[in-house]
């Protein structure tokens, strides 16, 4: 017996043993959980919507605003005609010389103001009829050189203007009125306000860029002196404050008399063109075709650049140092046009 339960406990260890002699099965390795939640799409930023600014001096307006009544104005600039009335308010102003390179009137472009006392106005020459035939704009002025290759009258007649006050050949004239403080012909003043009723709504292509940031920015300029002659001497001092040009003329403010102020300037072109003279009155020309130098004062900053014209039809195109359109700040621009005897300083 004790044979045979011996022999029954040997047989049980040798099936332990041989249990415990086989590999042990390879654990299952663990399943990636599945996700049942949806992939999180991050929030798109939405693109900024385009700003309508004013082709005039670039502030912001209306969405579906696309036209204006805008009209240019010759506006004399001499010691009689100082301090002039309204020309601070003008969104865009080009000065320029008429006779004997050394005596300049202005171009003033209003379309965001329209003033009641605009002035004193004087009569047109070639470079300004120039101007507004790039623009196409009403045209008020008092009279027009009409001899030989100085004769502004006829081709002023000739190019389509949308309508003109000329005071002198009674057109529209009753615009215009007589200043009794002064003595004539420094005294003759147009009513923007009024003349509304005849100046057209137009639509009219831009000439620059406008953004709150400018490309000009080649290096510091906070001043600008122009010598057009010993009685016309131009200075621009930048006011960091509120980011213009405080305008000087002959070393003392440039005052306007209907804003009560010196006039202030946020953008400042030079352009450099070739002039010549012609007629006994020695009426200035300006050739404003082909292509030539341009300067740029914005926001204390100075870069030298060019300016393209194909035709007197088109547009003037102003670019920078890389030959990128220029991006002037919202706000009036001056254009000074010069030729070689301007003495021309910056600081």
């Amino acid at each position: 017996m004790k044979k045979l339960i011996l022999l029954l406990l040997s047989l049980c260890l040798l099936i332990i043993a041989a249990c415990s002699s086989q590999p042990e099965e390879a654990a299952a390795e663990p399943k990636e959980p599945v996700s049942t939640q949806e992939p999180v799409e991050l929030p798109v930023e939405p693109e900024p919507e385009p700003v309508n600014r004013s082709v005039f001096n670039g502030e912001e307006i209306s969405g579906d605003q696309n036209t204006c009544q805008a009209f240019g104005i010759i506006i004399e600039n001499t010691a009689s005609a100082r301090p002039q009335s309204a020309l601070g308010l003008a969104d865009l102003v080009y000065e320029n010389a008429v006779e004997t390179y050394t005596i300049t009137r202005f171009l003033a472009i209003f379309a965001s103001e329209h003033p009641t006392k605009v002035g004193p106005v004087r009569s047109s020459r070639i470079p300004f009829v120039r101007m507004i035939q790039e623009w196409g704009l009403p045209y008020a002025h008092y009279g027009s050189a009409a001899t030989g290759q100085g004769d502004a009258k006829s081709l002023l007649e000739s190019i389509d203007v949308p309508i003109r006050f000329d005071g002198h050949k009674g057109i529209n004239h009753e615009f215009y009125s007589r200043d009794s403080a002064r003595k004539a012909p420094h005294n003759a003043y147009f009513n923007a306000k009024d003349a509304l009723v005849k100046i057209p709504e137009l639509e009219y292509k831009k000439l620059f860029d406008f953004d709150e940031r400018t490309n000009i920015d080649q290096q510091d300029a906070s001043t600008v002196s122009l010598r057009y002659a010993s009685s016309n001497q131009v200075r621009y001092e930048y006011d960091s404050v509120n980011k213009s040009y405080l305008r000087f003329i002959n070393d003392k403010p440039m005052l306007d008399a209907y804003m009560d102020d010196q006039i202030r300037v946020t953008n400042i072109i030079v352009l450099h063109a070739p002039h010549t003279t012609a007629e006994k009155a020695q009426y200035v020309l300006v050739d404003f075709l082909g292509e030539g130098k341009a300067e740029y004062f914005v926001n204390g900053k100075y870069e030298e650049g060019i300016w393209k014209k194909a035709s007197y039809e088109e547009r003037t195109e102003y670019f920078d140092s890389t030959g990128n359109p220029i991006v002037l700040l919202p706000g009036n621009t001056w254009i000074q046009v010069v030729h070689g005897k301007v003495e021309i300083t910056k600081e």
